[in-house]
């Protein structure tokens, strides 16, 4: 019985692939190439190299460029990528750290929204959290008027 089965699933799977239609880009393609070669004639022999040679070029330069991780001639530099990112590294390690203090209480360090870290700070996180809600409308866009009160307020 169990073997019957096993047929019954083979021959599903045959008229499966039996029942399945060409890709209707592939029945064009078919049809142009046989055109092709019915209007060349003669030439078809001399054509037929020549294209040969065109996609036979494309698919060995697929296989070199297919794997960029190694030791090829073609292949990614990841040994200079790897040592120009450790004299980066190494570039920024030799510096000495910011003082955390310096940074993020700067009047530069806008936190949210073109606010500083001091404005920001002596706000309540009701108050935060009110004006972020006040910022955006039901879109998810900015409201120019809130934009406007925070800015006076920032000047204040």
């Amino acid at each position: 019985m169990a073997n019957l089965a096993s047929l019954n699933e083979v021959l599903a799977g045959t008229e499966r692939v039996l029942n399945t239609p060409l890709p209707i880009a592939y029945s064009i393609a078919i049809s142009q190439i046989t055109w092709v070669y019915h209007a060349l004639r003669w030439i078809t022999i001399p054509g037929t190299i020549v294209g040969a040679y065109i996609i036979l070029g494309i698919a060995a330069i697929g296989r070199e460029i297919e794997n960029p991780f190694g030791r090829d001639e073609n292949d990614l530099p990841l040994d200079k990528f790897c040592e120009a990112l450790e004299d980066e590294s190494n570039i920024i390690k030799a510096k000495e750290p910011p003082r955390v203090e310096e940074w993020v209480a700067s009047e530069r360090n806008e936190v949210v929204f073109g606010s500083s870290y001091p404005f920001l700070a002596a706000k309540s996180t009701e108050d935060f959290r009110a004006g972020l809600r006040a910022r955006t409308n039901v879109r998810g866009g900015v409201k120019m008027e809130a934009s406007a009160r925070i800015e006076s307020e920032k000047a204040e």
